[in-house]
């Protein structure tokens, strides 16, 4: 029975090791790749600009960019920041962290945005998820379906003895 309950969870968990390894590889790379290319430095909101963003058929949708003023490699820029932004908790004014690749200072973007500090983290909490449901599921099947009982306290001394060998 705990051979079937093993595979089983081999089976039900495969995908979700596969995505584990995918996010942690990205949140190594990301990060890696930041402290390699990219500076930091300080900048300010200065207006909001409207984007339309196509949805098919039915027209676009609206959402606003923050336009962001900064100096970086002893120059100043003005420029328009690709992604929207909540106005309220980015008003005009407000100063942000800012990284910027160092050969083209045109290259920035927010050192808080999600996308950037958080790379790869959706991936692994998703995969966190279904690897311990996988688990629970096994074990459920095992006892409820499969009838296998579990006794700890055998359990606990098959461990120890496989400890002291």
């Amino acid at each position: 029975m705990i051979l079937k309950m093993l595979f089983f969870f081999a089976a039900a968990s495969f995908p979700a090791w596969f995505l584990l390894f995918a996010g942690v590889g990205t949140r190594r790379d990301s990060r890696r790749r930041s402290e390699q290319e990219y500076t930091r430095t300080t900048g300010v909101i200065v207006d909001y600009v409207r984007g339309e963003m196509r949805t098919g058929r039915s027209g676009g949708h609206f959402y606003w960019k923050p336009v962001i003023e900064f100096t970086a490699e002893g120059q100043s820029f003005h420029l328009e920041y690709g992604n929207m932004m909540n106005r309220e908790k980015y008003p005009v004014g407000k100063e942000v962290d800012l990284l910027y690749d160092v050969s083209d200072p045109t290259h920035f973007h927010l050192a808080e945005d999600p996308v950037f500090t958080d790379p790869g983290g959706g991936a692994i909490r998703i995969a966190l998820i279904w690897i311990i449901a996988s688990a629970a599921l096994s074990i459920g099947l095992a006892v409820f379906v499969g009838g296998a009982r579990f006794d700890f306290h055998q359990m606990w001394w098959d461990l120890q003895r496989f400890f002291r060998h």
